[in-house]
């Protein structure tokens, strides 16, 4: 069952308000955002934007009669927009944990009708908690599209994102066209925590990250040292913690973490942040771990036993295992600490592709043919519909977040609306004991000033559609039956306690297959929401053994592109404003079917070295028509469009034509897309394949290599031009 939206409303009739006359004009070009700037339960601000400058009124109460009105006077200047049309009202002394219904006015006349929030609980609120998470999402897509509609169905108090919230440089106009238009109507009603990701940062630079269009747009908690670039809040007995890995990792950040989670009191803790320290994930464009990152701040979560840690960064969805990899002075090693990663970035940016399995069955990462290959122990398993039922999925999703009681439940939901992924989270009251405890088959115990927690795992997958709460469940598989942790958890100032304690976290992960499910809410202002939901459950899992193609340089058919040509104009920093040209043809085996259409059609540029330059995927899908983008397709010939290159980095046009049985000419556009290459070393090679990894392994791809060495193919850099020229 999809859970969450305890004491919520139904959605409600939301909209934009023209009023006759010379009001009518007069409407939201941007927002409204809901933030917490003060990160207190007892406070909400409102942020939005008009067409025409003037005051800023929100009209609230506790009933859609509303009854309290607070107004602040026309802004004199905007770091978004011109004076005066940019529109701030924080409201304090707020019920927590409560239902409020509010209306904006600019000017007396009202351009958001009434609406609904949740305040934040407080401490010893023990209430329930809800919230989404999203990451790599802003690059309006139409996967992007119904997971915001899936999102504003499920109807959470709270949306969270781990970064990358901008495709492809986080321009102002991205921000507003490729992201927040897609999410207008769950945010009129959630309050809003974004982290940053380095697309955020791409046109400003990490360096410059308070200039960017994330900071000036939004109004997000100022209690770190470097406010809003990365903050916490609390809600009810949870600490969120949001944290900036551009750059990482400056000391600063890093003790403001540790200080942090020492002082918290907190039962439950999150953290949010955007470069994954654990990635299986494979495709050209995919990073993999951060193993840098990793060793800085995963021992500190470890340490202090952070429930669960969102990321983002590659784009699929992961589950790890209880990770245990640290002791407590940051050394590798096992002491019974440790935290669950969980990696959702699926939320609307071109996938990656999930783990693959080796011969022995076990997941492995290596995203070109030719590159190492990297094992993935920390995957957990248990997940039907998985590699081998491993939990790593190359689908477009999000995950939803309750906390209830002692336990907190993640789902992983797919844009069509499946739960393919279930895991919680159980935790005992937190009692003193006097001493140590250690239970098999891992006995570890550390005597400490603290309480006691003890927590159970359980991992099920089920098929709901929000807002039901019927499930349906089949298939159970068993992992590690039982783990024993130490818990070290820092006591109030004025607590004092004796002796040591131990949580001990016992681990049953059941799963079910994919499902479908279909439902509707009834759209009245109710503090219920009800629903009709169908499932169907059929469970699949398959496991294949098959060994790697031999690696070789650059494209492993050896097949060169003749005619190759490569030409970039505006190299020169900052990335974001090239353009760009490749053309060539090559002679492809004609099976499997050669079909960029039906596959989609890669670029992929590399150094001297061998090392990524820059790669797109342009993905399948034929056009609908009426300029929308994708392909359209004839006989022998294929060209896709996308006037916005949102759906692959930039890329606007691709053609392919077959001149005969298995010879295709390609010429591919870019634009405004970072395609970036060192003036330093203007030695590089292209791959193009028309199709993914699967095509090019098929050896349906063809290669050429560059060289400074006249009368080979060569490239030239230009700098009176700004301009890279390879032929």
């Amino acid at each position: 069952m999809r859970l969450g939206g305890i004491g919520r409303l139904a959605v409600v009739g939301i909209g934009v308000c023209a009023i006759g006359g010379t009001a009518a004009a007069q409407t939201l070009t941007r927002g409204p955002f809901i933030q917490n700037p003060q990160a207190l339960p007892t406070s909400a601000t409102f942020v939005w934007w008009t067409n025409v400058a003037g005051d800023s009124t929100v009209e609230y109460g506790l009933t859609p009669a509303l009854g309290s009105t607070l107004t602040v006077p026309t802004a004199a200047s905007c770091d978004v927009g011109a004076a005066g049309t940019c529109h701030l009202v924080t409201l304090t002394g707020l019920q927590t944990g409560s239902l409020y219904y509010y209306r904006l006015r600019t000017n007396g006349v009202t351009v958001q009708s009434t609406t609904y929030f949740s305040t934040l609980r407080a401490p010893t609120d023990s209430g329930d908690l809800f919230f989404t998470v999203i990451g790599d999402w802003g690059q309006g897509t139409t996967g992007q599209a119904q997971i915001a509609n899936l999102q504003n169905a499920a109807n959470p108090p709270m949306i969270l994102t781990v970064g990358d919230n901008v495709y492809p440089n986080g321009t102002q106009s991205e921000l507003d066209n490729n992201a927040m238009a897609y999410y207008q109507a769950p945010l009129q009603r959630a309050f809003y925590f974004p982290t940053l990701g380095n697309h955020d940062l791409n046109n400003v630079g990490v360096a410059n990250w308070a200039n960017s269009a994330h900071i000036k747009t939004f109004v997000l908690p100022t209690n770190s040292p470097e406010p809003e670039r990365y903050y916490s809040f609390e809600d009810g007995d949870a600490l969120f913690i949001s944290m900036d890995s551009d750059g990482c990792c400056s000391a600063q950040q890093t003790a403001w973490l540790e200080n942090l989670l020492a002082s918290s009191p907190r039962k439950w803790t999150f953290v949010f942040y955007h470069h994954t320290v654990y990635s299986c994930a494979n495709g050209v464009a995919s990073i993999g771990s951060d193993e840098n990152l990793r060793a800085i701040w995963a021992p500190i979560w470890e340490k202090y036993q952070v429930d669960i840690v969102f990321h983002g960064h590659d784009h699929i969805y992961e589950r790890t295992k209880f990770m245990d990899e640290y002791l407590a002075n940051g050394a590798a090693g096992s002491d019974g600490l440790g935290t669950v990663y969980i990696m959702t970035g699926g939320g609307g940016a071109t996938l990656d592709e999930r783990a693959k399995i080796d011969s022995n069955g076990l997941p492995y990462r290596q995203p070109f043919f030719f590159s190492p290959k990297k094992s993935c122990p920390w995957l957990a398993n248990g997940c039907p519909g998985g590699p081998n039922s491993y939990c790593s999925f190359d689908r477009y999703q999000y995950a939803s977040v309750t906390v209830s009681g002692n336990t907190t439940t993640v789902q992983a939901i797919d844009n069509t609306g499946v739960v393919f992924d279930t895991f919680s989270i159980t935790k005992a009251n937190a009692t003193p004991t006097p001493t140590a405890t250690a239970v098999p088959p891992t006995a570890t115990a550390t005597a400490t000033q603290t309480p006691t927690r003890t927590a159970t795992v359980t991992a099920t997958a089920t098929a709901t559609q929000t807002p039901t709460r019927t499930a349906t469940a089949t298939a159970t598989v068993t992992e590690t039956p039982t783990r024993t942790a130490t818990a070290t958890h820092t006591p109030t100032a004025s607590a004092t306690a004796t002796g040591s304690a131990t949580a001990t976290y016992t681990a049953v992960f059941t799963a079910t297959a994919t499902a479908t499910a279909t439902s509707t809410a009834t759209p009245t202002p109710t503090r219920t929401a009800t629903a009709t939901a169908t499932a169907t459950v059929a469970a699949t899992v398959t496991a294949t053994a098959s060994a790697s193609p031999t690696p070789t340089p650059l494209c492993g058919s050896g097949i060169l592109i003749d005619g190759a040509r490569l030409d970039i104009a505006h190299n020169l920093a900052p990335a974001g404003d090239e353009t760009l040209k490749v053309r060539g043809s090559m002679q492809l085996p004609t099976a499997p079917t050669l079909d960029p259409a039906a596959n989609g059609f890669s670029l992929t540029v590399l150094d001297a070295n061998g090392a990524l330059l820059f790669a797109r995927f342009v993905p399948p899908g034929l056009s609908p028509g009426g300029g929308a983008p994708g392909w359209r397709s004839a006989a022998t010939r294929w060209s896709f469009k996308d006037s916005g290159g949102a759906l692959a980095g930039g890329i606007i046009k691709v053609t392919v034509k077959q001149k005969s049985p298995g010879l295709l000419s390609v010429k591919i556009i870019g634009r405004a897309g970072a395609f970036q290459v060192p003036q330093s070393s203007p030695t590089v090679s292209i791959v193009l394949t028309p199709g993914g990894p699967a095509t090019a392994a098929a050896g349906q791809c063809a290669s050429r290599a560059f060289s400074p060495i006249s009368p080979a193919p060569a490239c030239q850099f230009k700098a009176v031009f700004d301009r890279l020229t390879c032929r």
